[in-house]
């Protein structure tokens, strides 16, 4: 019985070392602590015409901490952009990028962004990752405008004044393309929290 004990206990100790190798890399809680007057990504939803709002998304970059990045190794869990990944592989360049293979497949680079963090990128679209951290509903400033800088071949942003003819471009966008999509998508607030102007860059998925 005594034998038998020890074996077991021999066994969960094995078994909590191996659990203790393998370790989850999250990107650090970096959420803006003032929004307004400041420009952020978002997918602008729906407008309610009752009370002159709309539904925005916001997003940000996941930001990982430099340090947590280079230890990460093969085995371990990575969350980016909302979905959970198994490190396969993991290599560094000469400008010290550090990319991960995935068991699915995917490849993600981490580049460094000033000099405690780095952004995680796929090398399929060159996507940032990303994650939503508020819903809410954000009156439209007097102003508002929109600007067009979607199509790569253009050299200027097409500009359109207007809550009218920005809700005409939106709805035209939701039908042909990927709409106000937060990948491509970002919205500049007053010192009111009103949404002053929205701007659209070129998105793969346009």
């Amino acid at each position: 019985m005594k034998k038998l004990i020890s074996l077991v206990l021999a066994m969960m100790m094995l078994l909590s070392v191996s659990l203790a190798c393998a370790k989850t890399l999250e990107p650090d809680n970096t959420e803006f602590e003032r929004l307004s007057g400041t420009v952020v990504n978002a997918t602008v939803g729906a407008y309610d015409e009752q009370n002159g709002t709309f539904r925005v998304t916001l997003f940000e970059d996941d930001c990982f901490d430099i340090e947590k990045v280079e230890q990460l190794a093969v085995g371990d869990t990575l969350l980016a952009g909302g979905r959970v990944y198994k490190v396969k592989e993991k290599t560094e360049d000469e400008y010290g990028d550090i990319k991960v293979v995935t068991e699915d497949g995917y490849e993600i680079v981490f580049i460094q962004l000033g000099d405690d963090d780095m952004i995680a990128q796929s090398t399929d679209d060159d996507r940032r990752y990303m994650h939503a951290f508020a819903v809410l509903d954000l009156p439209v400033a007097q102003g508002i405008f929109f600007e067009d800088n979607s199509d790569p071949d253009a050299q200027d942003a097409v500009v359109t004044s207007g809550l009218e003819n920005i809700l005409k471009v939106k709805a035209e966008k939701e039908e042909n393309s990927i709409g106000f999509d937060f990948y491509a998508t970002l919205i500049e607030l007053n010192d009111n929290m009103e949404i002053v102007r929205i701007h659209q860059d070129f998105d793969v998925a346009q």
